[in-house]
C-alpha cells in the first residue's frame, strides 16, 4: 500500500471522528429555535352586552419542536382600556383548532373559567385538545373552555400550530372603546422552564362600539288604551276608541304606551326623547299629574329597562276631537285621536230598533246583547257624542206617550261605546201602541230638556197563528250567499214580538229540493228565537229587520235553475196554521250565461270584420285616385 493511500485513509478516519465528536456535543435537552416561531393576531369586535369567542380577537402560533419535551406557552395580559372603563376585563383564551399541526401534541389549558364544567378558576392543568379531529371538535363545540393561558406540547421534530380566540371576562362591566391585550408566546423546556429571553409578543385589540340608541320605526310602537288609570292592552294590540267627558279633573282619561325598540327589536338599547302633542286635552307623566298639551319627555333608564313609557291623557274642559301626535328623534307614529265630549246634550236623535215589543221587559239579553227597542244618539254643541251627563249618570232617558201601554217615564238608557248610541229598554204593559221619545233628563218632566223625534212602538201579546217564509232575493248567482227569513204571524197577519217560540216548526225544520254549497245547510230544529235588528247598530242579524224574524244563512247551489224550501208550522202555532209554506228562488245558469257571452262576442267580432273590410276597400279606392 502506498504512502499516499495511507494518508487518505487516515484523513477519512479523522473526519469521521471529528463528525462523531460534534454530534456527541449536542445538549441532551433541545431548545426551540426562536427563528422557527411565528405569532400573529387579528383584532376583534364585540358589544357591551356580548364578548365571547365569536366576537373576540384571533391569535395564531406556529413553531417547530425538536423533541417531545418541547412546548410553547401562550399567555395574555391586559394593556390598555378606555378611560371610562372602571377595570380591565380579564382576557381569556379558547382553543379554536390545531388543524395544521404535523404531530399529535396535546394542548393544555391553565386556569379554567367554564361555569358549565363547574370550574371557577385556579391553576389546574386541563387537557382540552389534541390534533385529532374528534378531540378538536370536543374542545371547540362541547367543552368550549376558556383559559388564562394555554400550553401546547410538541412531538419529536414536529411543526405545531395553535389557533386561539381571545375574549373578555363577561363578568366585568364593559364600556365602548378599544381594549388592548398583549399576547406572549414563550418556549418552555422540561428542564430549564420558560425561555423568556426567546419570547415573542404582539398586541391585539377588541373594539366595543357604542350602543346604537336609535329607535326603529319597524319595531317601535305607540298604542292608546281606553283604560283610564291603569294600562290595559287593547285586543288586538291596536289603538282603542276613546270617547270621554271633557270635564277637567286630576285623573287621567286614557293612556298611550310608547315602546321603543332598536333595529334588532331589542328594547334594552333604544332610547330617544319622546314628543307628544294634542289639540284637545293634556298629557302627563302619571295618571294623577297633568303637564300640558305639548311635552317632551326623556326615555330614561327605567323606561329602557321596562321596555316602555306611558303617556297619560287628561281632559281640560275643552270639547272636540283631539288630534294626537307622538314622535321621537327617529320615529313618527301614526296619528291618534280621542273624543272629548261635553256633558251637556245639544241634539238627541231616536232610532227604532223594532216595531213590536212584548208584554214585559224588552232589553238586551245573553242571546242578543245588541238588541234594543230604541236607540238614542246624543251629541253636544260641537257634534261630539255624549254618553254621560254632568253628574256622571246616563245622558239619554226614554219616555212613553201612553204609560198604560208602555210604562217607561224616564228610564235610563245604556251607552254602547261600539256604536256611540245608547240602548233603551222598554216595558210593555198591554197590547197597543205608544210613541216613545228620548230626553237628556230623567226627571219625568219636559222642562229644559232636549227631546228627540218620536218612534211608534206596538206592544203585542198575540200567539203565532201562522208562519211565513221568504228569501231575501228572487234570483241568485250559483253559490251566492242567501238569507232565508222565517216569521211568526198573529191572527191579523202581523209579526209577533221578539221572543223564542218553542215548536215554531214541525219536526224536520226546513227541507229543500237542492243541496246548498260551501257546507251550509238549512236549520232542522223546531225552536226559534225571533228578533229585530238594525244591522249598523246591532250586527247580530246580517240583514236589517224591524220586525221580529229568524234568519238562516247559506250558500246557494252551484248548479240548477231554482231552489224551493218547505216548512210546516209546529205545535207552537195555532192548529189551523200548521200547514206547509214554501219559498222559491231562481239560480242563474252559468252555462247559459257563458253561451250568451260567447254569442255576443261572436256578433261583435263579425261587426268588426265587416267594418275592417269596408275601411280596406275605401283605402284602395283612395290609392287608385291618387295614382290617377
Amino acid at each position: 500500500m502506498s504512502t499516499k493511500t495511507n494518508f487518505k485513509r487516515i484523513a477519512l478516519v479523522a473526519v469521521a471522528a471529528l463528525g462523531l465528536g460534534v454530534l456527541s456535543s449536542t445538549p441532551s435537552q433541545a431548545v426551540v429555535a426562536i427563528a422557527n416561531v411565528t405569532l400573529t393576531g387579528a383584532n376583534g369586535t364585540a358589544t357591551i352586552a356580548q364578548s365571547d369567542s365569536r366576537t373576540g380577537a384571533t391569535i395564531a402560533v406556529t413553531w417547530l419542536g425538536t423533541v417531545v419535551t418541547d412546548s410553547m406557552v401562550v399567555t395574555v395580559a391586559a394593556k390598555t382600556k378606555p378611560t371610562a372603563a372602571a377595570a380591565y376585563p380579564v382576557g381569556y383564551l379558547s382553543v379554536s383548532d390545531t388543524s395544521t399541526s404535523v404531530g399529535d401534541g396535546l394542548v393544555i389549558g391553565v386556569g379554567a373559567t367554564s361555569a358549565a364544567a363547574g370550574r371557577t378558576g385556579g391553576n389546574t392543568n386541563i387537557i382540552i385538545d389534541s390534533v385529532t379531529a374528534a378531540a378538536r371538535a370536543l374542545a371547540s363545540s362541547v367543552v368550549n373552555e376558556s383559559f388564562t393561558s394555554v400550553k401546547q406540547v410538541s412531538g419529536a421534530n414536529t411543526y405545531n400550530s395553535l389557533n386561539l380566540r381571545l375574549h373578555m371576562d363577561p363578568a366585568t362591566t364593559r364600556v365602548a372603546g378599544t381594549y388592548v391585550y398583549t399576547i406572549t408566546a414563550t418556549p418552555d423546556r422540561a428542564s430549564g422552564g420558560l425561555q423568556t429571553a426567546d419570547a415573542k409578543s404582539i398586541d391585539v385589540s377588541i373594539v366595543i362600539a357604542a350602543l346604537d340608541l336609535t329607535a326603529s320605526a319597524v319595531y317601535s310602537t305607540a298604542v292608546m288604551s281606553s283604560a283610564a288609570t291603569t294600562w290595559a292592552a287593547p285586543i288586538p294590540n291596536s289603538d282603542s276608541s276613546v270617547s270621554v267627558s271633557n270635564t277637567a279633573s286630576g285623573t287621567s282619561k286614557a293612556v298611550i304606551r310608547v315602546s321603543l325598540r332598536d333595529a334588532d327589536n331589542a328594547f334594552a338599547t333604544a332610547a330617544e326623547s319622546i314628543t307628544a302633542t294634542t289639540t284637545v286635552g293634556t298629557f302627563g307623566t302619571s295618571s294623577t299629574s297633568s303637564i300640558g298639551k305639548s311635552i317632551v319627555l326623556q326615555y330614561n333608564a327605567t323606561d329602557v329597562a321596562a321596555g316602555y313609557k306611558d303617556l297619560w291623557l287628561f281632559a281640560d274642559g275643552t270639547s272636540g276631537t283631539a288630534a294626537i301626535n307622538i314622535t321621537t328623534t327617529s320615529v313618527t307614529f301614526a296619528a291618534k285621536s280621542a273624543t272629548f265630549y261635553s256633558t251637556t246634550v245639544a241634539t238627541l236623535v231616536a232610532v227604532a230598533g223594532t216595531n213590536t215589543i212584548n208584554v214585559g221587559s224588552n232589553t238586551s239579553s245573553s242571546s242578543n246583547n245588541n238588541y234594543a227597542p230604541i236607540w238614542g244618539l246624543a251629541k253636544d254643541a260641537a257634534g261630539a257624542t255624549v254618553r254621560l251627563n254632568a253628574t256622571g249618570a246616563a245622558a239619554v232617558y226614554a219616555y212613553s206617550s201612553d204609560v198604560t201601554v208602555i210604562s217607561d217615564s224616564g228610564t235610563a238608557c245604556t251607552y254602547q261605546s261600539a256604536t256611540g248610541y245608547a240602548m233603551c229598554p222598554l216595558t210593555g204593559l198591554k197590547a197597543g201602541t205608544a210613541n216613545i221619545t228620548l230626553r237628556n233628563l230623567g226627571t219625568g218632566t219636559t222642562s229644559g230638556a232636549i227631546i228627540s223625534n218620536a218612534i211608534a212602538i206596538t206592544v203585542s201579546d198575540a200567539l203565532p197563528a201562522t208562519i211565513k217564509m221568504a228569501w231575501d232575493k228572487a234570483t241568485y248567482a250559483p253559490g251566492e250567499r242567501a238569507f232565508l227569513k222565517i216569521w211568526a204571524l198573529d191572527a191579523a197577519g202581523k209579526p209577533v214580538s221578539n221572543k223564542t217560540i218553542v215548536a215554531l216548526l214541525a219536526t224536520g225544520g226546513v227541507t229543500s229540493t237542492s243541496t246548498f254549497s260551501n257546507s251550509t245547510t238549512l236549520p232542522t230544529t223546531t225552536d226559534y228565537q225571533l228578533q229585530s235588528a238594525v244591522k249598523s247598530l246591532a250586527p247580530t242579524l246580517l240583514v236589517d229587520s224591524l220586525e221580529p224574524v229568524y234568519i238562516a244563512v247559506m250558500n246557494m247551489p252551484v248548479s240548477g235553475t231554482s231552489v224551493t224550501v218547505t216548512a210546516k208550522g209546529g205545535s207552537g202555532v195555532a192548529s189551523a196554521g200548521r200547514v206547509e209554506v214554501t219559498a222559491t228562488a231562481a239560480i242563474t245558469d252559468n252555462g247559459a250565461a257563458a253561451l250568451a257571452a260567447v254569442t255576443a262576442l261572436a256578433t261583435t267580432v263579425a261587426s268588426l270584420k265587416t267594418l275592417i273590410t269596408t275601411l280596406t276597400n275605401l283605402v284602395l279606392k283612395i290609392q287608385k285616385k291618387v295614382k290617377a
